[in-house]
């Protein structure tokens, strides 16, 4: 892993600690839906 992409998840989680439960719960449900993106941009490039 990058140290730019690692620096970047510590900082993400430091955030995310500070949440609460449902806060947490959209955050989750948006994270799924980015990583779908992902895996089909992935899909059209390869």
């Amino acid at each position: 892993m990058r140290e730019t992409k690692k620096k970047l998840l510590q900082e993400t989680v430091t955030i995310l600690k500070k949440l609460d439960k449902e806060s947490l719960a959209i955050i989750r449900s948006n994270a799924e839906i980015l990583r779908a993106r992902d895996t089909l941009e992935e899909q059209k490039a390869g």
